[in-house]
Order: C-alpha cells, then sequence, then structure tokens
C-alpha cells in the first residue's frame, strides 16, 4: 500500500506539469520560425539609380530627416563630416559637426540617432563619450553651428544604435562593457531628460558575446522593433515594450562557428516592412589584390513585421550602408564598387499592408 501511495503522488504532480508544458510548446511553435529557402528573387541592379556630389566620402552613414538627407562621413576628408541634402533631389544644402576638441566640436563620430517628432538629431561624440543635440532649424541656418546641449555617455553601459520613442524616451542597442577587453551588446532605454539608462526587453539567450552585435530600428505606428544580428542567421522582433514577438531562423540558424560568418549589417523599416541588408557567408574574403578585407552585402531581405520572408533585392553591387526614403518609397545606398557611390533605387509601396 505504501509503494502505490508514493508512485501516485508522482503521477499527480507530473500529470499537472504535462499541460503546462504542452503550453509552452504552442508558445515556442508560434515566436519560432525558421526559413530554409529565401528564394524570391528580385533583380534590381538595372534600377539603380546614381545621386551625384562633389563631396569625396570616405565611410558615409545615411539617415532621413524631414526633407533631408544626411550622410554621415566617418572618416572625413574636411573638418566637417555631416552632410545634408535635399532628399528629392538630392541637392546639396549644408554641412555641420565641427571636427576637434573645442566646446561643441566633436572628436570621433558614431552612429546618429533622429528625432523626427522634434526634427532634432543626436550625434555621439566617442572621443568625449557625449551625446550632442543637433537640433535640424539651427543646422540650416547657421554655416558653423556648434552644439551647447548634449548627454554625458556612461563608460560601462552607453547607447549605440537608437531610436526615438517619444520626446524623451530613446530605445536602441547599447555597448555593456564587461572588463577592458571585453564587451556585449544589450537592448537599453535611455531618458534623455534624466540621462539614466537601463537594459530593456527580450534577449535571444544564445546570442550572448560577440553573437550580441545586432541592428536595431523600431515603428512606432505599428508598435515593434526589430534587431538584425551580425553573427546569427536571427532577426527578432518585438512589441514596443520589449516582449518576444518572433525569433525568425534562417538557415544557418545560430551555427556559425568561431563567428567567421557575417550575416545582418543594417536594418531600416518601410512602414510595417522590414529591409534587411544580409551576407550569410564569411564575413572575410580575399579581393583581387588577395588581400583580406571585410565582406560586404549586394542584397536586401524583405520581411513583414510577423517576420514572414516576402523576397530579396538583389544589387549585385557592395554596399556599405543604407537608409529608407519612406516618402518616396526609396531605399538609398552607398555602394563600394560603382563609379557613382551614391544611389538609389524604387520599389512597389504596395509592400506595406496595413496591420489586421
Amino acid at each position: 500500500m505504501k509503494k502505490r501511495f508514493v508512485s501516485n503522488m508522482l503521477i499527480v504532480p507530473s500529470m499537472l506539469l504535462f499541460p503546462l508544458l504542452c503550453i509552452s510548446c504552442k508558445d515556442q511553435e508560434k515566436t519560432e520560425k525558421f526559413q530554409s529557402h529565401r528564394t524570391n528573387i528580385l533583380d534590381v541592379e538595372k534600377e539603380l539609380t546614381n545621386i551625384n556630389t562633389d563631396i569625396i566620402l570616405g565611410s558615409p552613414l545615411l539617415y532621413i530627416i524631414s526633407d533631408y538627407l544626411i550622410v554621415l562621413d566617418m572618416k572625413p576628408s574636411t573638418n566637417k563630416g555631416i552632410h545634408l541634402f535635399n532628399k528629392n533631389s538630392f541637392k546639396y544644402v549644408a554641412s555641420t559637426g565641427i571636427m576637434g576638441d573645442g566646446p561643441g566640436e566633436i572628436i570621433r563620430y558614431g552612429r546618429i540617432g533622429v528625432d523626427n517628432d522634434k526634427q532634432i538629431f543626436w550625434v555621439p561624440d566617442h572621443g568625449k563619450q557625449m551625446l550632442m543635440k543637433f537640433p535640424l532649424d539651427s543646422v540650416l541656418q547657421n554655416p558653423n553651428f556648434k552644439p551647447t546641449t548634449g548627454l554625458s555617455l556612461l563608460n560601462d553601459l552607453f547607447i549605440e544604435r537608437f531610436e526615438f520613442l517619444d520626446d524623451s524616451i530613446v530605445l536602441g542597442k547599447a555597448v555593456n562593457v564587461l572588463s577592458s577587453s571585453s564587451y556585449q551588446m544589450v537592448m537599453a532605454k535611455l531618458n534623455t531628460i534624466s540621462n539614466r539608462i537601463d537594459k530593456y526587453g527580450y534577449e535571444q539567450p544564445e546570442s550572448g558575446g560577440k553573437k550580441s552585435n545586432s541592428y536595431f530600428a523600431l515603428s512606432k505606428p505599428h508598435n515593434f522593433y526589430v534587431n538584425c544580428y551580425l553573427y546569427c542567421d536571427l532577426v527578432t522582433i518585438c512589441d514596443l515594450k520589449g516582449n518576444l514577438r518572433y525569433n525568425i531562423y534562417g538557415p544557418d540558424r545560430m551555427d556559425n562557428k568561431e563567428n567567421m560568418n557575417t550575416y545582418f549589417t543594417g536594418v531600416d523599416l518601410f512602414k510595417n516592412i522590414i529591409f534587411a541588408a544580409y551576407i550569410g557567408d564569411a564575413g572575410i574574403v580575399f579581393n583581387e589584390f588577395k588581400r583580406q578585407e571585410g565582406s560586404l552585402p549586394t542584397k536586401f531581405l524583405i520581411f513583414n513585421q510577423a517576420g514572414d520572408y516576402l523576397n530579396t533585392f538583389e544589387t549585385k553591387h557592395k554596399f556599405s550602408s543604407f537608409c529608407i526614403d519612406e516618402a518616396n518609397s526609396r531605399v538609398i545606398a552607398h555602394y563600394m564598387d560603382r563609379t557613382n557611390p551614391l544611389a538609389y533605387f524604387t520599389f512597389d509601396s504596395s509592400l506595406a499592408v496595413a496591420d489586421k
């Protein structure tokens, strides 16, 4: 009788646990998506339209604010590395971001964060560990504008790739310094009024260390943000509260021994559609001179906000950065193997569909 009692006591908890395990499996089925084949390829090479400029660009990053294309040259040839162009005509408008170690000057540029609602862009200075405020109207009115407002960046946790959730809250990827020789990237929330920064939201459990490096974009109207990972074949979509919606795995999933392959190198949004620059191959290649160099993407993978793969835009040219001009349905990119490095192509705006 005693043995039977013990046996029954073991069975009852197991019976209670089984439904919970089933629920967990169903939840995982809803959030985990695996895509082995992404073969709906559209060749857009002939659609590339040159953008002509007399400014020599070294290593630019691209952004849109209001009616302007911002070109941030990380290796400028002059004392100003931030250039503004009319996004419709691509006519040159102004340059700013004076380099130097004086007040309002910048020692080393970081990635820009744009506040479209307030018409302000923020420029990190990784030399002074500051986040500097550039009001658009001040830049347009004063060719020698120097910012007088900024935030101090903490040494152990500082925002690096970010967008504005509202007029005072920033979401994005931050650098979390672990030691003098190691760091990882984490999702973070920064209050630009109090200058408080906290870790934020979901992190894929296997994406630690070097695999934590990802590119970030958010959509306020559609209530989601996305991370596309450099060393994982992974796209993660969360709501703006940081809750996981979907993990989308490509053919290689999390398998990247010694991080030899490179996957996503940038991401931007067109309404509720995700444009992700993708390599999916060796991160280091040999050029025509048999010298090693970093691999660059030639294509964009397109996903909807549910993480479903839609198609691939293949440019057949290596690009180092890009942005989406939503108003004109354009992908603007800087290409490394074209006579005219800056170019754009137009896509069908019906890609974006209404939320259901």
